[in-house]
């Protein structure tokens, strides 16, 4: 099972961040494999984890990181620092943090993992419009982020494996430049 959390002001969510690790990482094994999801206006920086430097929710490239929790108490730590954070910024929404999926790990994945993740989980508004090109889904110039989403979940399983191997190559040449 691929657990997520998102974090952000309590004030707001009426959720306390450490409460929400807590509960959804409970049985965690450490070190722990995530993407860090930056929903903030502004670039941050969480020196509690190594190398967990995030730009701003408008940077799609750069708002989003894979890390390592290396313990427990640490990723504790990381959930006080986006609640003060998310307090002083007013985001309701500051940070989604998700494990990688046992098959990313090289761990073997059971069959609730793959029917919990849907293909368009993670994913930045960019990279659901470059997997919508590399399956030749046509969408609308101005779609809504959930809107291409549901496209994305909707299509065929095998096109999504497909997808997932040439996107990189076949999407980027020249769509972005």
């Amino acid at each position: 099972m691929t657990r997520t959390v998102e974090l952000g002001a309590p004030s707001l969510t009426g959720k306390d961040a450490n409460d929400l690790v807590s509960e959804v990482f409970a049985d965690a094994a450490y070190p722990l494999k995530v993407v860090v999801q930056n929903h903030m206006p502004q670039d941050v920086v969480f020196p509690e984890v190594e190398g967990l430097f995030l730009r701003h929710v408008a940077n799609a490239k750069d708002s989003q990181k894979t890390v390592v929790i290396a313990d427990a108490d640490l990723f504790q730590r990381l959930a006080s620092s986006v609640e003060q954070i998310a307090e002083l910024s007013r985001c309701e929404l500051a940070l989604t943090i998700s494990e990688v999926a046992a098959a990313d790990t090289g761990a073997p994945a059971g069959d609730s993992t793959d029917t919990a993740k849907k293909p368009s989980d993670g994913l930045t508004y960019d990279q659901l419009k470059d997997a919508l090109k590399a399956k030749g889904i046509e969408f609308a110039a101005n779609a809504k982020k959930a809107d291409l989403a549901a496209l994305l979940d909707a299509a065929p399983a095998e096109a999504a494996t497909d997808a997932s191997n040439g996107t990189d190559g076949a999407a980027d040449t020249g769509a972005n430049a």
